[in-house]
């Protein structure tokens, strides 16, 4: 039985074209991720205090920072939408994302190797 975050990232139109190896699996995590997100919404609070942690008082970080602040806003099932759109916007989120969760090497392995959504 599927839980409530594959459905909903099944309905979303996903990414298919990568222009390496290294960005389709860095992607693969992030759909993982973004099921996680929309099956626990709890896991948003856990991004804002990696924010808060970590990237709050680095300047270098201060435009990450600001842009996920507005984007933690938002429901869990926007912010993995947002987060796995194709699209500019998308990408600089997946290559700025907090901590939400750390998704276990088996099931990323798992994911890596089925053929891309």
């Amino acid at each position: 039985m599927m839980t409530r975050g594959e459905q909903f990232v099944e309905s979303l139109r996903l990414k298919h074209d990568f222009y390496d190896r290294h960005e389709r699996r860095s992607y693969l995590r992030m759909v993982e991720v973004a099921k996680r997100i929309v099956d626990q919404p709890s896991l948003l609070r856990a991004g804002d205090a990696f924010l808060e942690r970590f990237a709050r008082s680095d300047p270098q970080q201060a435009t990450a920072y600001a842009t996920w602040k507005r984007t933690l806003t938002l429901s869990a099932e926007e912010v993995a939408r947002q987060l796995l759109e194709d699209s500019d916007r998308g990408a600089n989120l997946r290559d700025t994302a907090p901590v939400f969760v750390v998704v276990p090497r088996d099931e990323l392995n798992r994911a890596w190797r089925a053929p891309t959504p």
